[in-house]
């Protein structure tokens, strides 16, 4: 048996209150589930409740938890000082559909974090604010195309999901790739303005302006590509991006969704000291709670301003989500926690490089801010195509393997990350490393197998 199918098996032997409610899940729910992102086999985890840096399940298991909710959670599980902004806010009322003074309070907040915020507007998730952003590109350059890195997520808009996660077979050339559709629906004249390039190839980068002269509004980029692990860019490789859209009279969109106030107090835009056109927030700005913006340069937000290009939501803005994403910003995620952060970051990315290496075990682990994850391949991923060298059999063992000794290292799937919240300690680092410890045996047994 494999060693993933072990630790697949010990998982769910401790898991069957979590497996019966998929079951009844699947009575109302396609998969059983609300989001194809919270399904993965055997079953999910059904969470009783969580609070810090721990969830308890159905069954009572407690779990060290690194996912924290695709790290939407940098506060912390039920974060008091979040949570208690929003019950004072509750009493206020939860929906007005008119402007009110907090919104513009936790405006000034974000502008003093990004300063390439000259104006922005709110939004719900992260597939809102990267749909608005690229439009109001269009709007803005009268043009219809969008560079995007093979590999990368940008929400579930037509527009982004497109050469997401492609076969090999169907992305053809690496300086010229495929635009592959990632789901059925979308419309072959909405997917054939999404140009997909090769993430740190500029040479990639320069063919997608040539093949499409004057027709490029934008280039949208994670900063750090966290839908293919831990990707980061060469050096000067976005500063170089950006002055050829600029040469090219195209925007340059930061889709700070996941590394917004989560990378560094400004995000990627500070972590890389740039300064994009437009940017994209979400996930952790909101506290635990449903929150995203996307703003940039006032002449190109100008086309709100003027009619030319329409945004509305009933939902934005709403009370909730901006009474926590105020009280994250400005009582919770302090210079200090960012410095903590890093500390525990590494301290967890070094404890794994040094257990690899010292057992002969193939992979490295990386991170940046709050985030990190554990690539098991040979060579440093700098692309899409990199990632898809990842050892599949020992990531499924490691992340069953930990999640049957009560750590939750990240979001199923082996491109995503762990995170750390406000509420995680070096008592959890050194669990993690411990539970790790414990596996080595089993991933040892992993690499010998082929690749999937």
């Amino acid at each position: 048996m494999k060693p993933s199918q072990i630790e697949m098996d010990r998982f769910a032997a401790r898991t069957q209150r979590s497996k019966a409610q998929l079951e009844l899940g699947k009575k109302h729910f396609p998969l059983g589930v609300t989001s194809n992102f919270r399904f993965y086999p055997p079953h999910p985890i059904y969470v009783r409740e969580a609070r810090g840096a721990r969830l308890w399940d159905l069954d009572g298991n407690e779990y060290l938890d690194h996912n924290m909710c695709f790290g939407v959670m940098m506060t912390g599980h039920a974060n008091p000082i979040v949570l208690e902004a929003v019950a004072e806010q509750v009493k206020k009322g939860t929906m007005y559909g008119m402007p009110y003074e907090l919104e513009q309070k936790l405006g000034a907040e974000l502008q003093d974090r990004f300063p390439v915020l000259e104006l922005l507007r709110y939004a719900n998730s992260g597939t809102e604010a990267t749909m608005h952003a690229l439009r109001v590109a269009r709007g803005f350059t009268g043009r219809e195309k969008v560079i995007k890195m093979e590999g990368a997520y940008h929400g579930v808009h037509d527009t982004a999901l497109v050469s997401y996660k492609p076969p090999l077979k169907e992305a053809g050339d690496p300086k010229r790739p495929t635009r592959v559709p990632a789901s059925g629906g979308i419309p072959a004249g909405t997917s054939s303005n999404t140009v997909p390039c090769t993430m740190n190839d500029l040479e990639a980068l320069e063919n997608c302006f040539k093949d499409n002269p004057g027709q490029i509004a934008a280039m949208i980029v994670e900063p750090i590509m966290m839908n293919i692990g831990i990707c980061e860019p060469d050096p000067g490789y976005y500063q170089a991006a950006l002055e050829l859209c600029h040469k090219h009279g195209a925007l340059f969109i930061f889709d700070e969704v996941k590394t917004g106030v989560k990378l560094a107090r400004g995000g990627a835009c500070e972590y890389f000291k740039l300064r994009p056109d437009l940017i994209t927030l979400g996930k952790a700005i909101g506290g635990g709670f449903p929150l995203a913006a996307f703003g940039g340069r006032r002449d190109v937000m100008d086309v709100l301003t003027k009619g030319k290009v329409f945004h509305a939501g009933t939902y934005n803005a709403n009370t909730v989500g901006i009474a926590a994403g105020y009280a994250a910003l400005t009582k919770v995620f302090t210079p200090e926690v960012y410095k903590r952060h890093a500390t525990l970051n590494q301290a967890l990315i070094d404890g794994y490089n040094e257990r690899l290496k010292k057992h002969g075990v193939l992979g490295y682990a990386a991170g940046a801010g709050c985030n990190g994850t554990v690539m098991f391949t040979e060579k440093v991923v700098k692309n899409y195509r990199d990632w898809l060298s990842i050892h599949a059999e020992m990531w499924k063992t490691w992340f069953y393997g930990l999640l049957a000794r009560g750590v939750i290292p990240q979001a199923y799937a082996w491109d995503e990350q762990w995170t750390f919240s406000v509420a995680h300690t070096d008592a959890d680092v050194a669990f993690h490393l411990a539970k790790l410890d414990e596996l080595i045996p089993a991933l040892q047994k992993a690499q010998e197998l082929p690749r999937e």
